[in-house]
């Protein structure tokens, strides 16, 4: 994860405006149901929702022409008033159960305040709901005294309906939190409800459901992963201007130690211990005369954060709502609500995370006439700026040495490259790299392929071999014939990524990953891996990534079929002058695959028909079959349109 937030944080898209604070309500607290407790909150809907949720009634309509909507903080939102409002129990599905339990109505500036009957207390699955035309309804969970009845309130109820959550059990403050963040977002209220809820989910449906899983996963023990960590990571981005006609794509590369002090009730105290960055773009309204930049920097600041560990082998990292001005540039950012969810190995300390990062950039004041900007203008907004990555967190050794790399490793590389006139290049490889124990690596020959935004797909095979020296130091550091990375505790594990570049000129960064290969090959059949996976292509010469979102899955139904469950969203550009388009899966989509793996852990998995869109991926399983690392290739008509990465991780 970014140490500081130049980059991040979480699922910026281009429909983003300013969202404050509407549902969820004030900090009440829980408190068992009696006669004497009152729930109030107001109620709020987009404008083209409101009169379907509202009775016919002339004199309220023009009442509202007199009374300010002070209550609808999201761009677009108005009170509700004159809506019947009812309390209800609902099961898991969302369905009520049983008589309305109590109701009330909304006052003309969309206030409510409703008693809970005697025995009834706050719960997840107690429900405040208003109900219009045409089964038009909003509602919210009543698991504190002051509730908010909004768009946001019906969202995260939706999003723990679908996942399968245990309302009645859900802890208060669980849904209090995750209400609050996403109220944090930045976006604009729809024309009706069904809008407002694309909108949501566009914008704040990866974090709501990595959130919820985490919340639905429960804590774990995380005295086991204490220890000292490295991380590196590779992403790219892509910047817009709202209109203005000027875009940027970016790639980015990063690195930190880390400490992490795990505790049995599953918090962890997380140190960051500084962070080495290269960074590169290329932007201007075009690509034939657009800019190259190149910068690398060095950050020895210290950082420290609160994680939590879940029993599905989860570490969350949160990232909360920010600004972030330079008081000389006359831009600054907005960064919402992130989560970082490091999921882990089953068998060793091993951490990956595909990080879903974005901000809203808006122009900046001077509010106190001192040259200084100081504050972000929310009503000028100067575009929006995505970022997805892939990272590995591994935990590092104290006396590591050249014996500990001793067989095979299979590698995996992914890289981009920018440079003037235009020049975007993507390019993935796979190979077999053996090392002798001593000093001495074969480094096989090369499976590859190179996208370019300008001159198509080409084949970048290499079937030369050859051998490197190596060396590696106590701390893991390893260098392959002047390329430095290195190596996890159990040296079964190997990354390096670097960048560099010269401004105004050209830049291009990588990453490697390599795991020990296996003399046999491993059983898959029976696991669920979590699919986590970065792409970048050109589809009619836009500039877009793709990236699977945290619940996407490849579960093995034998050692050679596969079921392969995502949501996908992607974002893209039509050439650097456009504005970022959002395409995202509404439901997770199951396809069939076929598996082959040798007896060394090499691999491929092809999902879709040859024929048509199909996806391969192409890498090595590890000794145990706990993780899988492959380049990834998604064809169209057998066209090549996309290069990536995945990374499979074998689920508890």
């Amino acid at each position: 994860m970014k140490m500081h937030k130049k980059l991040p944080l979480a699922l910026a898209v281009s429909s983003l405006v300013a969202l404050a604070g509407c549902g969820g309500g004030g900090s009440s607290g829980s408190d068992s149901g009696s006669a004497s407790t009152t729930v109030t909150g107001t109620a709020t809907a987009p404008a083209g929702a409101v009169a379907k949720l509202e009775p016919v009634n002339p004199l309220q309509i023009a009442a509202r022409f007199l009374i300010s909507p002070a209550h609808a903080k999201i761009d677009g939102l108005q009170p509700v008033s004159g809506a019947k409002v009812e309390l209800i129990r609902v099961d898991d599905d969302g369905k009520q159960i049983g008589e309305v339990l109590a109701e009330t109505a909304t006052s003309i500036s969309g206030n409510y305040k409703i008693d809970l009957p005697e025995g009834v207390s706050l719960a997840g699955n107690l429900i405040v709901r208003i109900t219009g035309q045409n089964n038009s309804e909003m509602r919210a969970q009543v698991v504190e005294k002051a509730v908010n009845i909004s768009p946001v309130s019906e969202f995260v109820l939706r999003s723990f309906i679908k996942s399968g959550a245990d309302l009645d059990t859900l802890k208060p403050g669980a849904v209090v939190s995750l209400s609050g963040a996403v109220e944090e977002f930045d976006m604009t209220a729809g024309a009706n409800l069904d809008e407002m809820f694309k909108t949501l989910e566009q914008v704040a449906g990866e974090y709501v459901e990595t959130k919820i899983a985490d919340i639905n996963a429960g804590t774990g023990d995380a005295t086991s992963i204490s220890g000292d960590y490295r991380s590196a990571a590779m992403g790219f981005g892509l910047h817009d201007s709202d209109g203005s006609g000027h875009g940027t794509f970016a790639l980015d590369t990063y690195a930190s130690p880390f400490n992490f002090v795990g505790h049995a009730d599953g918090t962890v105290d997380v140190t960051i211990s500084g962070e080495e960055t290269g960074y590169g773009s290329i932007s201007g309204t075009n690509l034939a005369n657009a800019y190259v930049g190149y910068s690398s920097d060095v950050d020895d600041e210290v950082e420290e954060l609160e994680a939590t560990f879940n029993s599905k082998n989860v570490l969350m990292i949160a990232g909360e709502f920010e600004e972030e001005l330079e008081g000389s540039d006359d831009y600054g950012f907005r960064y919402p609500a992130a989560n970082y969810p490091l999921q882990k190995l089953k068998d060793q300390n091993l951490f990956f995370v595909q990080a879903q990062d974005g901000a809203i950039r808006y122009a900046t004041l001077d509010t106190d006439g001192d040259n200084i900007y100081d504050a972000i203008d929310p009503s000028n907004k100067l575009g929006d700026e995505v970022f997805r990555s892939i990272e590995v967190f591994a935990k590092t050794p104290t006396s590591a040495t050249a014996a500990d790399l001793q067989g095979q490793y299979g590698r995996v590389f992914l890289s981009a490259k920018l440079a003037s006139g235009g020049t975007i290049d993507i390019e993935n490889e796979n190979n077999i790299l053996d090392f002798d124990g001593v000093d001495e690596v074969n480094y096989g020959e090369v499976a590859g392929d190179v996208l370019s935004v300008t001159d198509g797909w080409r084949d970048n095979a290499d079937s030369n071999s050859e051998t490197l020296d190596y060396t590696v130091e106590s701390n893991g550091n390893l260098n392959v014939d002047g390329s430095t990375g290195f190596i996890n505790d159990e040296a079964n594990f190997i990354v390096f990524g670097e960048s560099d570049g010269l401004d105004g000129t050209g830049a291009e960064a990588g990453t490697t990953m390599m795991v020990k290969l296996p003399t046999t090959a491993p059983s898959v059949s029976g696991k669920t891996y979590r699919l986590m996976f970065v792409g970048v292509g050109f589809p009619g010469n836009n500039l877009a990534m793709t990236n699977t979102t945290f619940g996407s899955t490849i579960t093995m139904n034998s050692e050679t079929e596969a079921t392969v469950t995502t949501r996908t969203a992607e974002f893209s550009m039509a050439g650097l002058g456009g504005d970022i388009q959002i395409e995202k899966s509404d439901e997770a989509t199951a396809e069939d695959a076929t598996v082959d793996i040798s007896a060394n852990g090499a691999a491929a998995i092809i999902v879709g028909d040859d024929s048509a869109e199909t996806t391969y991926f192409v890498g090595y399983f590890n000794e145990s079959g706990s993780l899988g690392i492959f380049r990834t290739i998604y064809t169209n008509d057998l066209n090549p349109e996309e290069l990536g990465m995945a990374i499979l991780i074998e689920l508890p």
